[in-house]
């Protein structure tokens, strides 16, 4: 149930509006957690008992283990656990028999089947939070069975997040929230964008990016350079658009959930890219593996790599996303020693450096998006050295500049309530347009790239 679709809305609707003709918060609860396992069960409905069993044991430990050391250990170590075996098992299993074969070994290790369950590391990194926070004193155990099973549901982020904390989203559930037109204005806004981002932005840059790393051999340098561009604002929009849905979601039923991007092709640092993007998943591995690890105090290129390499690994089971999140690390641990820029504060030292940043980023979106090593090594072949092939289309130049000129104003819009504050003309004209381009391009519709993850 996408929510680029139309049976996503005729369950929401009606959610929504049942949800505030509720007098009880109870009720109002319960409404939310029925609701969202609805909405994850129409993916793969035999996933709901893994979610439900993910709920009962991480609320039970957390309120009868009473800060224990043991118990947190016992909570990473199962929450960990099922994500190793429904996400990592194979690619282990593969690597086992990789270096098996290489030794000449004439028998290999059953390959477990491939089944991932949607959303299992976004969850899995939110209960593993709130077990620390309450181990460490920052929350108390939360009592309430039904609350925190809406804090670990909530349908809205519940697939691809944003990864929230329980002690921003535990305490907007204790009582009954009033109806907030301006927040609800705000919220109708963030979706009707979000959706505008998905479809008119990321499914149709998918088109040209598809085509371009389904055969990087016969692509020219320019067409293999646009690709990748296409590839870069498909991520960003695809990941920014359904961030933005769903804290408008929340929004609507009168609850805040943390934004998750804030234009980060902007920057002019890696540093300053990682806390721009996906930001709640950069603050949840800083918070509990950079800092715990020795953060910069001691051992720094050891925490960094080991950082942006599980980061990496969070994000596939594969040896690129290894190599993307170790490349990171790299790069984020030589801007830690590199002299500073003459000139670093002039605008146009500022400009040159975010277009080095920008094109950096994508080099290593070839490692993310390839599916093999082998594809990524052609890929980078044709981007680094001159080759004929396959052109650049015109009109995705055009889309390319389209959203990069974009990407300011209307992130702006997305902070603080802003867009009710816009003049009511400005806002009927944004509105009219984000409307023409759900209509325009609802026919290419693609799954969101995260729900990979």
């Amino acid at each position: 149930m996408l929510f680029n679709s139309l049976t996503f809305f005729a369950l929401f609707l009606p959610t929504l509006a049942l949800y505030w003709l509720m007098p009880w918060q109870r009720a109002r609860l319960a409404l939310l957690f029925v609701v969202s396992l609805v909405f994850y069960s129409y993916f793969h409905w035999p996933s709901v008992f893994l979610l439900l069993f993910t709920i009962t044991f991480n609320y039970a430990l957390a309120v009868l283990a009473r800060r224990s050391r043991a118990a947190l250990v016992l909570a990473i170590s199962v929450n960990l656990s099922l994500l190793l075996w429904f996400k990592y098992a194979a690619f282990i299993a593969d690597n086992i028999n990789a270096l098996l074969s290489l030794a000449g070994a004439h028998w290999a290790v059953q390959r477990p089947p491939a089944f991932l369950p949607l959303g299992i590391s976004f969850f899995t990194f939110q209960v593993i939070a709130y077990q620390v926070d309450v181990y460490r004193g920052e929350i108390a155990a939360e009592r309430s069975f039904l609350r925190f099973a809406v804090f670990k549901s909530f349908f809205p982020q519940l697939i691809a997040g944003p990864i929230v904390r329980a002690h921003d989203f535990l305490p907007q559930l204790g009582s009954r929230r009033a109806f907030d037109a301006g927040l609800f204005h705000h919220g109708l806004w963030l979706v009707l964008a979000g959706l505008a981002l998905k479809i008119g932005v990321a499914d149709v840059l998918a088109q040209f990016a598809n085509q371009a790393f389904r055969d990087p051999a016969a692509l020219s340098t320019s067409g293999a350079w646009s690709g990748l561009y296409a590839y870069a604002f498909q991520l960003f929009a695809d990941f920014w658009g359904y961030s933005t849905i769903a804290v408008g979601l929340a929004a609507m039923f009168g609850l805040s959930l943390p934004l998750n991007f804030d234009t980060p092709y902007f920057s002019s640092s890696l540093q300053e890219f990682w806390r721009r993007w996906h930001i709640t998943l950069s603050l949840w591995f800083r918070d509990y593996v950079y800092i715990p690890l020795g953060g910069s105090r001691s051992h720094l290129a050891r925490n960094l790599l080991l950082t942006m390499g599980l980061a990496g690994l969070w994000h596939g089971a594969g040896w690129t996303f290894v190599l993307w999140g170790l490349g990171h690390g790299l790069w984020l641990l030589a801007e830690r020693y590199a002299p500073a820029w003459p000139l670093e504060r002039h605008r146009v030292v500022r400009i040159i450096k975010t277009l080095l940043v920008f094109h950096g980023v994508c080099l290593l979106w070839v490692l993310f998006r390839a599916p093999t090593l082998e594809v990524a090594r052609e890929y980078f072949a044709r981007l680094l050295w001159p080759h004929e092939g396959t052109g650049t289309p015109g009109v995705l130049m055009n889309w390319l500049v389209m959203i990069a000129i974009a990407q300011w104003p209307l992130a702006w819009t997305f902070k603080e309530r802003r867009f009710p504050e816009l003049p009511f003309k400005r806002q009927w004209l944004l509105a009219a347009a984000c409307v023409y381009f759900i209509l325009a391009y609802a026919g290419a519709r693609v799954d969101f790239i995260y729900f990979n993850f």
